[in-house]
């Protein structure tokens, strides 16, 4: 399935206009807290670490466990 088009991670939002392009921050925050392993793989192929890194560092809405999870995988120190 196409991570874009999953009603569990944009519930809110028009899906069709989401772009990854310009909607970066808003996609990567969506899928490190509400996202499963398949839609990780498709934010490593799609974005670059920086951009990962990046929205793990300015995120108001990461939980403390996806914060843990990301030091883990390598985007935080």
């Amino acid at each position: 399935m196409n991570t874009l088009s999953k009603k569990s991670l944009f519930w809110d939002v028009d899906r069709e206009k989401l772009s990854p392009e310009k909607d970066w921050y808003f996609i990567i925050e969506r899928i490190l807290e509400f996202g499963d392993i398949d839609d990780v793989v498709w934010m490593e192929l799609t974005f670059s670490r920086d951009k990962i890194t990046e929205t793990l560092k300015k995120s108001r809405i990461l939980s403390n466990r996806t914060r843990s999870y990301c030091e883990v995988a390598g985007y935080a120190s």
